[in-house]
């Protein structure tokens, strides 16, 4: 039998980091208790059946102000206009062929998916709630974007078009799906799930709360007395402004988990309120705080405007927090094969919800296609149908397709490295997926597009070109008070682009009316400042305006993201930046501790620095035979820090770090073929061409 031994500090870490996601679980738990407890003196009086009110229950997301809110989901061509076809089909040199085999993505949704489908096949989407809970379409669609395989044949007709099954096709065709619902069950709620299910990585999150004018279909007493559109706000206070961009409790607790658990990516959609609002004489409500109930607008009263009537403002609760990645909803590009150009071919989803955060912190964070897609299907009325289909639109399905992406990403770089077990930490991610989005809307970032519209093949490119040093993707420890440099070469051919994204305390929420609705004071807790400079000066980083958000965005001093993003448009060519990252106030973590902060740092529009040292001569490096049946041996005046082997299609299968200045690599265990190595040294870089017979 195989002993297996256990050091004490692992044995400290393990217990450590079990007890630390106990106690968050028990932090959401008391909360949802909390919340449960106010939602029953909400109802103290009303008449409803018990079912229903467990009903709603399930659902609760908290509250605003005084007012209970609900959770709501939010609802190829997709896969083409974020570059995913040229992952799938091996286009990209280097990155392998993308197809999601050996990736799981942790779905949460509205219900169980239909695990039959015929686009899930050989047991690819798999629940994890009890069987008694019910399934839904909306789960079953977001799978669809994820990992539909699009191998069915035939069409499905709407509107008397014609569209083919095929483009059903997901982002991750062979991947696999975990599926929870987002609402309490026996596991829990949201939050609770979260904080203590096992393995979690990259996690898609495609519901939301509204806290704009909310439309009610069918009336619910006591809380919706009639059908109509609902003013979910403190009229008292005024008529101008919701809870929208404000960062709540459901934001803090995503932070929170994020920075206790930095390797989990959660993605979430932005929401589908831009423009909701009433028209002409339909039963509109505001809410009562004396009464504790709704009531009718009353005749005089000023009727507040539809959701983000001014262009910005409503993104609800949940979808604001610093540490997850919030997507918006594009059309998708009617350009050649979908393909970008520019930015004017990226059009906005004309319902998906505008940021900023009401400090002025950049949401969405992404967009993507979400419109007019076409997906696996189930109905409540035929949960279990196998061949069901339709066509839908949502922010839903703009975050699936990011989800997907991270995963394509992190099989990238798993097919470069040869690490199958490979993942990114939340901060990696964000800072290459924001760092590589195509621009979209107006210059930098903006409210509706956020930094961009996500490019697969961009976000690739990057972990391809690290492995010769023409671009960086790096995850760096700041201290207090101490300043980190880096040192890069401008290529001059494209612009010099710097990002840097770090995974942020989760800050204590707003409490009062006053505050929740008006104050735009920062939500970071570390304020990182990334600046680049060269000979002519000091860059710095976007920023938006949060007195008025339509505006451009600028370059300054910004205190309220946690991305920072500098670009050059016109670099010197071969001219060396200075890369800076500092902190403003001292670094503490969630405990208000002092501590580092970890952060991600990408850097494009680079090549290789080589040291201006004249001693170098690449003809020093000795490489020899280039044409072997077994052993290349190395020889170099410097200690070697490097020997990097990769085959003709990019993959790194070879790496050692000895600091020799004499080496040989056996190639025996490699098959015949061509490989490229490269040796570097403190004084530079050499690589050939390799024959293996």
């Amino acid at each position: 039998m195989k002993k297996i031994v256990l050091s004490v500090g692992m044995l400290f870490s393990f217990y450590f980091s079990n007890a630390q996601d106990l106690k968050l679980k028990n932090e959401f738990g008391k909360q949802r208790i909390d919340n449960e407890k106010r939602f029953d003196a909400f109802f103290s009086k009303s008449k409803l059946s018990a079912k229903v009110k467990d009903s709603l229950k399930q659902n609760l997301a908290g509250f605003a102000g005084e007012i209970p809110v609900f959770y709501s989901i939010e609802e190829t061509g997709a896969n083409a206009t974020a570059n995913v076809d040229l992952l799938q089909s091996g286009s990209v040199s280097g990155a392998g062929t993308v197809n999601g085999d050996g990736i799981k993505i942790t779905v949460f949704d509205a219900g169980r998916v239909q695990d039959a489908h015929e686009q899930f096949t050989t047991s690819r989407a798999i629940n994890k709630e009890a069987a008694t809970e019910p399934k839904h379409f909306h789960a079953t669609n977001v799978n669809s974007v994820l990992i539909g395989n699009g191998t069915a044949t035939g069409t499905f007709n709407q509107a008397s078009v014609a569209y083919p099954i095929a483009n059903a096709k997901g982002v991750l065709p062979k991947a696999t799906t975990d599926n929870y619902r987002f609402a309490n069950t026996a596991l829990g709620d949201n939050f609770q799930k979260l904080a203590t299910l096992p393995d979690l990585n990259i996690s898609n999150h495609s519901y939301g709360v509204n806290v704009g004018w909310t439309n009610i279909t069918t009336a619910s007493p006591p809380v919706y007395p009639g059908a109509g559109w609902y003013w979910v706000g403190n009229y008292e206070l005024n008529a101008l402004d919701t809870y929208s961009g404000t960062y709540d409790t459901r934001d803090y607790n995503f932070d929170k988990i994020v920075y206790q658990q930095p390797q989990q990516i959660i993605i979430k959609s932005t929401g589908n309120y831009y423009g909701l609002g009433p028209i002409g004489s339909q039963n509109k409500y505001k809410y009562d705080s004396q009464l504790m109930v709704y009531v009718p607008f009353a005749t005089g009263d000023v009727i507040p405007a539809a959701n983000c009537s001014l262009g910005y403002n409503c993104i609800g609760y949940g979808s604001l927090a610093k540490n997850i990645i919030t997507v918006g909803a594009v059309h998708q590009l009617t350009t050649p094969d979908h393909k970008y150009n520019q930015a004017s071919d990226v059009v906005k989803g004309s319902f998906s919800s505008a940021g900023p955060r009401k400090d002025g912190a950049v949401k969405p964070d992404l967009t993507a296609v979400g419109v007019d897609m076409i997906m696996a299907n189930s109905t409540t009325g035929n949960p279990n149908a196998t061949t069901l289909y339709v066509l839908n639109y949502g922010t839903s399905y703009a975050a699936a397709v990011v989800s997907g992406i991270a995963g394509a990403i992190t099989q990238v770089q798993r097919n470069i490295s040869g690490n199958s077990s490979f993942i990114f930490k939340a901060d990696e991610m964000k800072a290459l997926l924001t760092h590589t989005a195509n621009e979209a809307g107006r210059p930098g970032p903006d409210v509706w597009y956020g930094w961009g519209l996500v490019d697969a093949k961009k976000a690739a490119q990057v972990l391809v070109n690290k492995l010769n040093e023409d671009s960086y993707l790096e995850r760096n420890n700041l201290q207090s008070g101490i300043k980190f440099t880096k040192e890069v070469k401008a290529t001059g051919a494209e612009p010099l682009k710097v990002s840097i994204s770090w995974i942020d305390p989760a800050i204590t929420p707003f409490s009062t009316d006053i505050d929740m609705q008006q104050n735009q004071t920062s939500r970071l807790v570390n304020d990182l400042d990334l600046r680049v400079i060269d000979g002519s000066g000091t860059y710095y980083p976007w920023r938006l305006d949060v007195g008025n958000p339509n505006a451009n965005a600028t370059t300054g001093d910004n205190t309220v993201d946690n991305v920072e993003q500098i670009v050059i448009d016109n670099p010197t060519a071969d001219g060396i930046y200075r890369i800076e990252v500092t902190n403003k106030n001292p670094l503490v973590d969630q405990d208000g501790i002092s501590t580092t902060q970890d952060f991600a740092l990408v850097v494009t529009g680079t090549k290789k620095v080589t040291l201006a040292n004249s001693a170098f001569n690449k003809d020093e490096i000795k490489i020899y035979p280039t044409k072997t049946k077994d052993v290349v041996n190395i020889t170099s005046p410097n200690e070697i820090e490097r020997i990097v082997l990769f085959d003709m299609n990019g993959k790194l299968i070879l790496e050692n770090l000895k600091a020799l200045k004499s080496q040989s690599i056996n190639l025996n265990k490699f098959p015949s073929s061509v490989y490229i190595i490269i040796v570097k040294t403190k004084s530079g870089t050499v690589s050939k061409k390799i024959i293996k017979e």
